[in-house]
């Protein structure tokens, strides 16, 4: 065996690894970009939760007649809360 093909040999070798990773990589990519959507949903909610307690709750609370809209408001975030462990339990479960 000459050189050349030598050579040759370790290049398709080296060129068919190299195919390889890449493919590798895209679905390692892929799988961090749904990541991240499901990190970037999670964390709208929790603003969108806080906003509404901050709106609902926190504002009011500063008059002596929105401590009890507070505490009604406060609730009716425990009942949802409350509603969706149970629904998901309920989803799970099954």
């Amino acid at each position: 065996m000459d050189t050349a093909t030598l050579f040759t040999i370790i290049i398709i070798i080296v060129a068919i690894i190299l195919v390889a990773v890449g493919i590798y990589l895209i679905l390692v990519l892929h799988e961090a970009r749904q990541s991240l959507k499901k990190v970037n949903h999670i964390l709208d909610h929790a603003g969108s939760v806080i906003d509404i307690i901050d709106t609902k709750i926190a504002r009011p609370a500063s008059s002596l007649g929105g401590i009890l809209v507070a505490i009604k408001e406060g609730m009716e975030v425990l009942r949802s809360f409350k509603k969706n462990i149970s629904n998901e339990e309920e989803h799970h479960g099954s």
